[in-house]
């Protein structure tokens, strides 16, 4: 294989790389804030954060994307293919920025394992907090209330997954 690639063609993907590992950050910052709020029982900055939260994640995903996008154009441009991921694509950059590559790689996967993570924490959290309402409600007009139940036999409450946490849980 030939070291192909050439500084000006892969320091704009470590630019987006950098880039992504820092709105990934920017993200747990706001799961993190959203925990906080939830915990305070706060519904209006938990509301106002999910909306901010919701805009975060649909830049996240055209970042991602234009990462993404580069690095196809990365494996057309030394005849690869396009669908190889970027760690399977080090051997076609020089030997002096593989490592700082990959660190890049490893950094931007552990930031979506751990953004995952704490989205999954908030949607648990959210989850009981309106299981626990909505026994409260139930139990001052039990004939307002009736159970349904999930395919896994659990008491449900109907209704779909909010689109932010889809994503990552």
């Amino acid at each position: 294989m030939n070291n192909t690639f050439e500084e000006n063609d892969w320091d704009p993907l470590v630019e987006l790389l950098r880039f992504e590992v820092q709105e990934y950050g920017g993200l747990y910052n706001l799961l993190d804030r959203q925990q906080r709020e939830i915990f305070q029982r706060d519904p209006e900055l938990v509301m106002n954060t999910n909306s901010e939260i919701e805009s975060y994640m649909a830049e996240m995903g055209k970042l991602r994307a234009r990462r993404e996008e580069k690095v196809r154009e990365m494996a057309r441009a030394c005849g690869a293919d396009e669908e190889l991921s970027l760690s399977k694509m080090l051997p076609f950059f020089p030997e002096f920025v593989r490592p700082m590559l990959q660190a890049l790689v490893d950094e931007v996967n552990h930031m979506v394992r751990r953004t995952r993570h704490r989205a999954r924490q908030n949607f648990m959290l959210l989850s009981r907090t309106m299981e626990i309402t909505h026994e409260a409600l139930r139990s001052l007009q039990p004939e307002r209330f009736s159970s349904t139940y999930t395919k896994k036999g659990r008491v449900g409450l109907g209704g779909k997954m909010p689109s932010r946490y889809r994503a990552f849980v």
